[in-house]
């Protein structure tokens, strides 16, 4: 009888203490996931934000190689172009 009572007890108290493990583990979980959308959503946006430089980037660099380009130009043609105005945006 003494075994069965043991053993009884030590089921539920496993029991027990799985339950309140599941309960803890599954709050934090949740705020890890939480978490986890928020750097997601900051992640992204810091990624928009390289894009738009790097284009920025490529753009200043293209400039600035038709400048070269006009400056190093033919001799005479060089001279004689006109350079480009650009858009603003």
């Amino acid at each position: 009888m003494d075994t069965i009572f043991d053993f009884l007890s030590a089921s539920g108290g496993a029991i027990l203490g799985a339950l309140v493990a599941f309960m803890l583990n599954r709050k934090r979980n949740r705020q890890m996931a939480s978490q986890l959308i928020v750097s997601r959503q900051a992640l992204d946006k810091i990624k928009l934000e390289n894009t738009e430089l790097l284009k920025q980037i490529q753009d200043k660099e293209n400039t600035i190689l038709q400048l070269e380009m006009q400056i190093l130009g033919n001799g005479d043609d060089a001279k004689t172009q006109k350079p480009k105005t650009q858009k603003k945006k």
